[in-house]
């Protein structure tokens, strides 16, 4: 049962990366700024579901909010670790700061993703707990 935990969250992250890396190429690619602006909201509502389906299935397997919360914020984290380690290569190869920007990315992204993640998840997981009791 974990092993098929694990692969959820790793699909999940996987996830997140071809929403980040294709939302961004077609962003470069797009011709006006307003283009570029509709490919990163489509972004950020494509992660959202990803999110939300992600939160779904940890909840139908009947886990704990506790856990649910952590798988899903994993899951972010970890794209998050990928998307930074991808985004510095592509975009500051070559360049005198590389590694510094690359170890700062490796660190921040992971916490200033996950960690909110974290407590959305577990936001919601104590709302829909409420709802499906109908206590206050």
């Amino acid at each position: 049962m974990r092993q098929v935990k694990a692969w959820t969250v790793v699909l999940a992250s996987v996830a997140y990366v071809i929403v980040g890396m294709g939302t961004a190429t077609l962003a470069r690619a797009a011709s006006s700024p307003a283009g570029v602006k509709a490919w990163r909201l489509a972004a950020w509502l494509f992660s959202l579901a990803v999110f939300g389906i992600h939160l779904a299935i940890e909840r139908g397997r009947g886990g704990r909010r506790l856990s649910v919360a952590i798988h899903v914020a994993c899951a972010v984290a970890l794209g998050a670790c990928a998307l930074a380690a991808l985004g510095p290569v592509r975009g500051h190869w070559g360049e005198p700061h590389f590694l510094k920007l690359t170890a700062l990315s490796l660190v921040a992204w992971p916490i200033l993703t996950g960690v909110p993640a974290f407590a959305v998840a577990l936001v919601v997981g104590v709302v829909l707990d409420r709802a499906e009791t109908g206590t206050r």
